[in-house]
């Protein structure tokens, strides 16, 4: 079953303007429609309201987001740049 995707439009701040990278992390998001059970490389609760959040670490970009299974769709909540620790 697909979902609709919907992206905190803040979100966007993160990214480049343009670009590949920009285009590869805004195909993902699209893309969680369709696989968003295994897109995820890990889970976290937000302390504020203590739901469960998917990360995932793609490009250059960490882009959290959540399920909002009763309304079929997928809610991007933040990306942000990662650089992996050493």
């Amino acid at each position: 079953m697909n979902h609709r995707v919907l992206i905190d439009i803040e979100c966007l701040d993160a990214l480049p303007k343009s670009g590949k990278r920009r285009d590869a992390v805004l195909s993902f998001c699209s893309n969680l429609a369709y696989t968003l059970y295994d897109a995820s490389d890990f889970q976290i609760r937000q302390p504020e309201t203590m739901r469960v959040v998917e990360v995932s670490i793609r490009h250059g970009f960490s882009i959290t987001w959540w399920i909002d299974a009763p309304v079929q769709r997928v809610v991007v909540i933040d990306i942000r740049k990662y650089e992996k620790e050493s």
